[in-house]
């Protein structure tokens, strides 16, 4: 149920685009985990999902924000979102930690 989640989860899903300019593969391994970008004109979104059983802590490689503030959505460890903004590295590397069967989503 939608009620049940914070606004900003809410606001973000409303803001979602529906078409897509490109899609790029990050990282994964099928049936493990996967970490997708999609570009909208010129705005990214970094989206990881984890389909193991334990905590998946990874370094990936975003270039198309290196050097960027960004928005970070993830899931805790009881479930519940949680966003921050976090700053990517000029080089562009930035560590993810994704729950059990959860996700995270970068956007500027």
């Amino acid at each position: 149920n939608l009620d049940e989640y914070p606004s900003f989860v809410i606001d973000f899903m409303k803001d979602i685009p529906t078409l897509w300019d490109e899609t790029v593969y990050i990282d994964g391994y099928p049936g493990k985990y996967v970490v997708l970008a999609r570009r909208s004109g010129k705005n990214w979104y970094i989206a990881g999902i984890n389909a193991e059983k334990e905590t998946k802590e990874i370094e990936v490689d975003l270039p198309m924000l290196a050097g960027e503030s960004v928005q970070l959505y993830t899931d805790k460890k009881d479930r519940s979102p949680q966003m921050s903004q976090i700053k990517i590295n000029d080089s562009g590397k930035v560590k993810l930690t994704i729950q059990s069967d959860g996700g995270t989503i970068i956007t500027k």
